[in-house]
């Protein structure tokens, strides 16, 4: 279950229609999951250490993902490696075990 929602990424992405519906749910699955290894994470889900789980995003987190799905969704070529880069600047900081 995606926690950026499918009504949230049309908006995001301007789709009024539906029927793209289930490859926007697909391409969203997987730019959580993309998000998620790259700030390596076992879920997103959890961020505060030090207390209970937290089940919202942060709003930056909710962005990269969004840019990410941007890209694969209805980037143009050209524009794909610049969302991407923009994706990974939100994803940053929340980025755990990067080492020296």
């Amino acid at each position: 279950m995606s926690q950026v929602t499918l009504s949230e990424a049309k908006g995001f992405l301007d789709v009024i229609h539906s029927a793209d519906d289930a490859k926007l749910q697909l391409l969203l699955d997987a730019a959580e999951d993309e998000a998620r290894m790259f700030m390596n994470r076992a879920d997103l889900v959890n961020w505060d250490d030090d207390a209970e789980t937290v089940d919202v995003l942060p709003p930056s987190v909710t962005i990269g993902i969004l840019l990410l799905l941007q890209a694969n969704y209805q980037a143009s070529p050209d524009d794909v490696e610049k969302l991407r880069k923009a994706a990974e600047v939100k994803l940053l900081p929340y980025r755990l075990l990067m080492g020296v």
